[in-house]
């Protein structure tokens, strides 16, 4: 017979995946996610097995724990894949670098922070997805930023504030609609009585922003913003009819369709474009003296799950017009293995039950009901390292306990919006922080203190309950 692990057996796995991760930050920097992580994951999955063992547990129980989370990865590796593919091809075919060409005539340094962080929102409202905001239009941003001399850190926290705005309010988002269901609230209910957080949230995030703009001592990159426009045209065809692929992945994400074929379609289209708008770049890197249906199928076929480079014999460009394609992917891609792993374990062996009674024993009235929802949210977000988890283990937990209390289950929705859905890009080891530190290129720990939104969010959720702003009970 099993007996229930503690909540001291249950904390062990949790310090010890802290304490290795922190020691990797410290020894090896930037190059924690080329395996440092994930080894830190599997050891600290070990310890949680090794505790699950001595409470009797059986290794069946565990590996269906590990079996069940790792299913529930399977989309978000399968959309990280085809992000590479799709940031491949619109690299190749000019998508990108047009937008960066226009986008530098539109966007100054004085206003581009506040600016990217309201072109991200837009986007992400449109489309519901914050990762499809950061993989597109994010990259391009990216890289106006860095030419106009922004530190990297603060580009993407800008892009990362603006498109987890937008992901948390559009009926388009399925972080969104997840919430609702789970705290069973209809869905504009829900996204109504998230502006009261999230409208004072965002407010605050565009004059922070604005201030940075202001007041940063911007250092220019290698290339001017006139050389980086210029070498832009003189290597690619730059035309208008490069944002047909951008509109149409667009309307399909809006009409809802799923977005592993929709990246999917979107790097074939942008593949087809490459071999209609740039022949000569394409010869170019096949190394032909002429276009070649072989060496178009190479150029065009390397760029979806590889690394292609432009060589304008400026470093700082060429940095700019890099891909990874799939290959670019693969690293962050193991290391949601390793967490879903270590989420498994915990799951499995009980210990992640165990240490959700912790916020059950506070809630008394609305405040600590929301402290710990929040709490919980951020806690989960850290356990399993998914941002789907979070939200369905945070919703189900004081789903019933709200209703008790006599609070509404809309607050109970809003509250894990605020935390287990925009905090879970904070988190290094979480697939929504892996993710963006790969597609964006900075690491996790580097922008999370620039990512404005998203750390205001949780503490807003908690100002407004403690203040008691619209917090009804029901009769």
């Amino acid at each position: 017979m099993s007996k229930k692990p503690t909540i001291f057996q249950s904390l062990i796995p949790i310090l010890t995946l802290i304490g290795l991760i922190g020691l990797n930050v410290t020894l090896l920097g930037d190059d924690t996610l080329s395996g440092a992580n994930q080894m830190s994951l599997l050891i600290a999955s070990g310890v949680a097995a090794c505790i699950a063992f001595y409470n009797r547990k059986h290794w069946n129980d565990i590996l269906k724990g590990i079996l069940h989370t790792l299913t529930g990865a399977i989309p978000a590796i399968l959309i990280l894949l085809m992000i590479g593919v799709l940031a491949g091809t619109w690299m190749l075919s000019g998508i990108i670098p047009a937008m960066i060409h226009y986008g530098l005539y539109i966007l100054c340094p004085d206003y581009f922070l506040p600016a990217a962080v309201v072109i991200s929102a837009v986007i992400s409202v449109a489309t519901g997805s914050s990762w499809s905001t950061v993989a597109t239009v994010g990259v391009a941003l990216l890289g106006i930023g860095q030419t106009l001399g922004f530190n990297d850190a603060m580009i993407a926290g800008a892009i990362i504030s603006g498109a987890y705005f937008g992901d948390k309010i559009s009926p388009l988002s399925d972080t969104t609609n997840l919430a609702a269901a789970t705290a069973e609230v209809s869905l504009f209910t829900h996204i109504r009585y998230m502006m009261f957080t999230t409208g004072p949230t965002m407010l605050i995030t565009l004059v922070i922003f604005v201030i940075l703009s202001l007041c940063s001592d911007i250092a220019p990159t290698g290339a001017s913003v006139e050389s980086v426009q210029q070498t832009i045209t003189t290597h690619y065809n730059i035309s208008p009819l490069l944002f047909i692929v951008p509109v149409i992945v667009i309307v399909m994400i809006v009409r809802k369709m799923p977005p592993v074929p929709v990246l999917f379609i979107g790097g074939i289209l942008g593949g087809i474009l490459a071999l209609i708008c740039q022949p000569s770049v394409i010869a170019q890197l096949s190394g032909d003296a002429e276009l070649t249906a072989g060496g178009a199928y190479r150029v065009i076929t390397k760029a979806m799950y590889g690394t292609i480079s432009m060589n304008t014999g400026d470093p700082a460009v060429d940095a700019l017009f890099t891909s990874k394609g799939m290959a670019g992917m693969l690293n962050t891609v193991w290391l949601i293995i390793c967490a879903m792993c270590f989420g498994g374990v915990m799951t499995g062996s009980g210990m992640l039950r165990s240490l959700t009674s912790i916020f059950l024993r506070w809630v008394r009235r609305a405040f600590s009901a929301v402290a710990s929802t929040v709490g919980a949210g951020l806690f989960f977000n850290l356990c399993t390292a998914d941002q789907y988890i979070s939200i369905i283990l945070s919703g189900r937990l004081f789903r019933d306990l709200y209703a008790d209390r006599g609070l509404e289950p809309r607050l109970l929705s809003r509250s894990v919006e605020d935390s287990a859905t925009v905090c879970s890009v904070l988190i290094p080891w979480n697939s929504c922080g892996m993710t963006q530190a790969t597609v964006l290129g900075v690491s996790t720990f580097v922008y999370a203190p620039y990512c404005i939104f998203n750390i205001v969010s949780p503490l807003m959720s908690l100002l407004v309950a403690a203040v008691g702003w619209n917090i009804k009970r029901k009769k």
